[in-house]
C-alpha cells in the first residue's frame, strides 16, 4: 500500500524532471544552432563561397495604400513592403543535427544585406528596412526579408487634362555600393496587388516593373498609372461653373433701366474669381502644361469681363444720349408693308366712302434712339456669348473625355530573368 501510494507520487514528478531536461536540451540547441551559424559572421563579405561570382537577389513590392499624392507638391507616398530574398552560403546547417530545426529568425543588422535605397527620395532618405527588422533564414541559406515602410517619391505631375487626368509616378530602387559583377538585381514577374486597399481620391489603372542599368548597377522601377476620380471635382466644380457661365449671359436679359445690371455682372465676375483662388490652390505651380481646365475658366473669366466692360459702357451712354437719335440703324425694324388682303379688307368696307374723305395726314415715323439701339444690341450679345459658351463646353468636354477613355495598354506579363536561380523565387 505504501509502495503504491510511493510511486504516484514519484511517477509525475520525475515526468516533470525529464520534460524539463528535455526543454532545456532544445534551448540549448537552438543557441548552439545560433553560435555555430553566427558567430564570426563577417556582414562586410559578400555570403557566398565564389567571391568572383555575382549575388542573385530577387525583389518583389507589395503596395498596401495609397498614403498621399499631393499634386501641388508633387509628393507621391505608397505603404508597402518587398519581398526580398537571396541564397547566403555561410548561414546553412543539417537541421537533424539540431532537432530538426529548419528555420531561424536573425536580426538583419546581423547578416549581410542589400542596400536597397529609393531614388528621387522626397525627403532624401530613401534606405529600405530598418535595424530592428527580422530576416527567416533556412537550413538551406535562403534567406527571406520584408522591410515594410513609406516610400514617399518625388512624382512628375501632368495637369493637362485636369480633373480627368493620369499621372505616372515611379518608384526606383537598386543596390548601393555594388555593380553587375556582385550583385544581380531583378524583380520576379509583376507588382502584387493583392494586399492594395483603394484609395478615395485615385484609383491604379496599371503598374509595370522595369530593370535597366545604370552607372554599372542594376535599377528597378516600379511605375504605377494612376486615374484621378474626377466625380467630386465634376459635381462641385465643373458643374457649378457652367451653371456660373450661363447665368453671366443672362446679364443681357436684365432692362437697362432697372438699375441692377452693373451690380449683376460684378458680382458674377467676383465669382469667377473664387474658382480661380480654388484651382490655384490645388494644381501645382510649377507645372510645365496648362491645364485646358485653367483655359476653359480663364475663357470664361474674359466673357465675364467684357460683359461687365459692356455694362458700364451701356450705362454710361444711356445717361448721356439715351433718348437721343441714333444714326447706327443696323438693328432699326422695318416699316411693315400692308398685304393683299389688307387692301380689299380695305376697299369692301363699308365705311370706304367716309375712309376716302378723310385728310391725309403723314404718318409721323418713331425716333430710334440710343436705348432702343442698346435694347437690340442686348439680344444679339446675349445669342452670341450663348454659342460662345456652348461651342467652348462642347469643346472642352470633347478633350477631357476623349483623353479620359483612351484605351490604356495591358501590361506585359513579364517573366523571371534566366540569370536567376530557381531557389531565389521560392515564396514564403
Amino acid at each position: 500500500m505504501k509502495m503504491s501510494v510511493l510511486c504516484a507520487i514519484l511517477v509525475p514528478l520525475l515526468a516533470m524532471v525529464g520534460l524539463t531536461h528535455q526543454m532545456d536540451a532544445d534551448i540549448q540547441t537552438m543557441k548552439q544552432l545560433y553560435k555555430n551559424t553566427l558567430d564570426g559572421y563577417d556582414t562586410r563579405i559578400r555570403p557566398i563561397n565564389n567571391q568572383s561570382a555575382a549575388v542573385f537577389i530577387n525583389t518583389k513590392f507589395t503596395p498596401q495604400s495609397l498614403l498621399e499624392f499631393d499634386t501641388s507638391e508633387q509628393k507621391f507616398s505608397m505603404l508597402g513592403y518587398f519581398k526580398i530574398n537571396w541564397v547566403d552560403e555561410v548561414v546553412r546547417w543539417d537541421p537533424t543535427t539540431f532537432g530538426e530545426t529548419k528555420e531561424i529568425k536573425v536580426p538583419i543588422n546581423e547578416m549581410w544585406k542589400p542596400s536597397l535605397i529609393i531614388l528621387k527620395a522626397y525627403d532624401g532618405h530613401g534606405v529600405v528596412g530598418t535595424s530592428t527588422d527580422l530576416a527567416k533564414v533556412l537550413h538551406n541559406g535562403f534567406v527571406h526579408w520584408e522591410p515594410e515602410g513609406i516610400y514617399s517619391v518625388v512624382c512628375n505631375v501632368d495637369i493637362q487634362y485636369y480633373p480627368f487626368d493620369e499621372q505616372v509616378c515611379v518608384i526606383t530602387y537598386y543596390v548601393s555600393d555594388e555593380t553587375i559583377r556582385t550583385v544581380v538585381l531583378d524583380h520576379y514577374l509583376n507588382v502584387d496587388m493583392s494586399e492594395y486597399s483603394e484609395n478615395s481620391a485615385w484609383t491604379i489603372a496599371s503598374t509595370r516593373r522595369s530593370r535597366y542599368l545604370m552607372y554599372n548597377t542594376y535599377h528597378i522601377d516600379i511605375e504605377f498609372r494612376l486615374q484621378r476620380r474626377a466625380n467630386f471635382t465634376t459635381f462641385t466644380l465643373i458643374m457649378p461653373l457652367l451653371m456660373l457661365a450661363f447665368l453671366n449671359i443672362c446679364i443681357f436679359l436684365v432692362p437697362i433701366g432697372s438699375g441692377e445690371k452693373g451690380s449683376f455682372s460684378i458680382t458674377i465676375f467676383l465669382s469667377y474669381g473664387i474658382f480661380v483662388t480654388i484651382i490655384s490652390d490645388t494644381l501645382p505651380h510649377n507645372s510645365l502644361q496648362v491645364s485646358f481646365f485653367v483655359l476653359f475658366i480663364v475663357i470664361l473669366l474674359i466673357l465675364s469681363v467684357i460683359s461687365v466692360f459692356y455694362t458700364i459702357i451701356q450705362a454710361k451712354i444711356v445717361a448721356a444720349v439715351g433718348d437721343k437719335e441714333c444714326p447706327w440703324t443696323i438693328f432699326k425694324p422695318g416699316r411693315r408693308a400692308k398685304g393683299p388682303d389688307e387692301v380689299e379688307r380695305i376697299k369692301d368696307n363699308k365705311e370706304k366712302e367716309a375712309f376716302e374723305t378723310l385728310p391725309e395726314q403723314e404718318e409721323e415715323e418713331e425716333v430710334y434712339t440710343w436705348s432702343m439701339f442698346l435694347e437690340k444690341l442686348d439680344i444679339v450679345l446675349f445669342v452670341l456669348f450663348f454659342i460662345v459658351i456652348i461651342t467652348t463646353t462642347a469643346v472642352f468636354f470633347w478633350m477631357l473625355l476623349r483623353h479620359a477613355s483612351r484605351d490604356n495598354p495591358e501590361p506585359e506579363d513579364p517573366s523571371p530573368t534566366l540569370a536567376y536561380p530557381t531557389t531565389t523565387t521560392a515564396t514564403m
